[in-house]
């Protein structure tokens, strides 16, 4: 699904030849005094969004050359028998029972993350899914769940025939969703965002290669144009309240990869909703407006347009010393406990593939919400280093008398964002079962919506100044584990990357 913009309402014959029509019923005055013939008006309504249903059954057609389905090795392909039900034989993964139609979305219901929503702030979306799935948009919210959880099972198992089914499925729930936004009411209901937002996963779970985020984020571009559209409105109940808190992040989240600027109707519309909880922000709401401020910071460096490096140095640290006081001061809700490492010193060998604690301690959080929470906090503040780091060495080589100076602006950024790098990493366990007494894992229950929000924050740690080649090969096996744990594709890909030592640019060409 990708959003059109907004389409013109005029008649088709002054659309064709540019003219501004009055839109008059039941024709416009231009045909009349033209003596032209006038064939009315189109429905903008069912054209806001450009049905991609043909293109991607093309694009993922058995015969498709480009197909990213996944072909396994004969070492480990699995034979299917389609009539009867999936047995599912990864030792990390319990046997799920009954039709292969209906396992996706029990695989999904299983590993979405059910924990209690943080008071005014974003939520797991499976705590909204018994309210929309009995609506008339429903289906399409089941279908997509379904394609995601048959996705990440066919990463699990390395099975085509399950990549097939699962690609069959995305089309099908692409299909239902473009019957959807075509009905002015259904199209900015909350089964169409949710529905939106587990095709976006499919993305995730499906990405077979650079580029890595390209297909995800035609959908987050979508879920921008609806909460949009969906205005004050989403903001008067509970379940649309914390889908537009969900999605605020994942679009701001997009935009530091787009280089776009914070819109302002996403700001007036987060003042909003504050205003209609009535019990001032959230500590979500603090680290959103901070989060968007550091974007407008990366998209104003776009095409290498900083005319004042010094300037842009200056609101960067300003910015970063607000973002380590949200740290300091934010609400006793969002502290989490640091934790011993009680793996012994062999267990904990870097040369360990396994190695499930990077350094001597690793975090326990109250959810997986706060923890998505922290690392989104640790995300822009790299990224936000970085931009301080690159332009204080381009000020360094500019001007001698002030390189020392701007040297050591460099050095403290570094031992920083070394820090939160390996704060990312100690969030890890967590995420894969462990408690206050055990680093052991328990893929049985590691929440699949929990992972695609921690790899961006790893992939980007890796690549972080000061990241120790130690760190980048643990960060490497981890985001491998991962894939290969619970079926996110774009985590393999992204181990691979660091493997072969490739790296991403968070940053603009800065042009020095």
């Amino acid at each position: 699904m990708v959003h059109r913009g907004k389409l013109s309402a005029a008649c088709g014959p002054c659309r064709s030849r540019h003219l501004k029509c009055d839109q008059k019923r039941p024709f416009c005055s231009q045909c009349i005094r033209a003596k032209r013939e006038c064939f009315g008006y189109r429905d903008i309504s069912g054209g806001r969004f450009y049905d991609q249903t043909d293109e991607v059954r093309k694009r993922n057609s058995p015969s498709s050359a480009s197909s990213s389905a996944l072909v396994p090795s004969p070492s480990h392909k699995r034979r299917l028998d389609q009539s009867a039900s999936l047995p599912l034989i990864q030792q990390h993964i319990p046997v799920l029972s009954g039709p292969l139609a209906d396992q996706g979305a029990a695989f999904m219901l299983s590993r979405y993350p059910a924990r209690d929503r943080v008071v005014g702030g974003r939520g797991p979306v499976n705590g909204f899914l018994p309210h929309v799935l009995c609506t008339p948009a429903g289906r399409a919210v089941t279908t997509s769940l379904n394609a995601a959880g048959l996705a990440a099972l066919s990463n699990i198992h390395q099975s085509q025939q399950l990549m097939l089914r699962a690609r069959e499925t995305y089309i099908s729930a692409l299909a239902e969703l473009n019957e959807i936004l075509s009905d002015e009411t259904q199209s900015i209901s909350n089964s169409s965002l949710i529905a939106v937002g587990f095709l976006g996963m499919f993305e995730i779970l499906t990405c077979n290669g650079r580029p890595l985020l390209e297909k995800y984020l035609n959908h987050a571009e979508g879920s921008a144009k609806l909460l949009q559209l969906r205005g004050s409105d989403q903001l008067k109940d509970p379940i649309g309240m914390g889908l537009f808190s969900q999605f605020r992040t994942n679009i701001i989240l997009g935009n530091f990869w787009l280089k776009k600027p914070t819109p302002s109707w996403m700001i007036e519309l987060s003042n909003e909703a504050i205003a209609y909880r009535g019990n001032g922000a959230s500590p979500d709401d603090e680290l959103f407006f901070l989060m968007a401020q550091v974007a407008d910071i990366c998209a104003s460096l776009r095409h290498g347009a900083f005319i004042e490096p010094t300037r842009v140095v200056k609101e960067a640290l300003k910015l970063d010393t607000e973002l380590k006081s949200w740290a300091m001061f934010v609400d006793s809700s969002w502290h989490y406990a640091v934790i011993d490492n009680p793996e012994s010193a062999n267990e904990n060998s870097c040369d360990s593939p396994s190695r499930r604690v990077y350094g001597k301690q690793y975090h326990l959080y109250p959810s997986t919400v706060v923890s998505a929470g922290w690392n989104d906090y640790r995300f822009v503040r790299l990224i936000l280093l970085e931009v301080v780091c690159a332009l204080s060495d381009h000020l360094a080589r500019k001007d001698e008398v002030a390189a020392v100076e701007h040297q050591r602006t460099i050095s403290n950024c570094t031992a920083v964002s070394q820090q939160l790098a390996e704060d990312i990493c100690a969030s890890v366990p967590y995420h894969l079962g462990a408690t206050e007494s055990s680093t052991l894992e328990d893929w049985n229950g590691t929440p699949t919506g929990g992972m695609t929000r921690l790899i961006w924050p790893l992939f980007v740690a890796s690549d972080c100044n000061g990241a120790s080649p130690e760190l980048v090969k643990w960060i490497a096996n981890t985001l491998s584990r991962i894939g290969h744990g619970v079926g996110i594709q774009q985590a393999v890909v992204m181990s691979n990357l660091l493997k072969a030592g490739r790296h991403l640019s968070w940053l603009p060409e800065l042009g020095m």
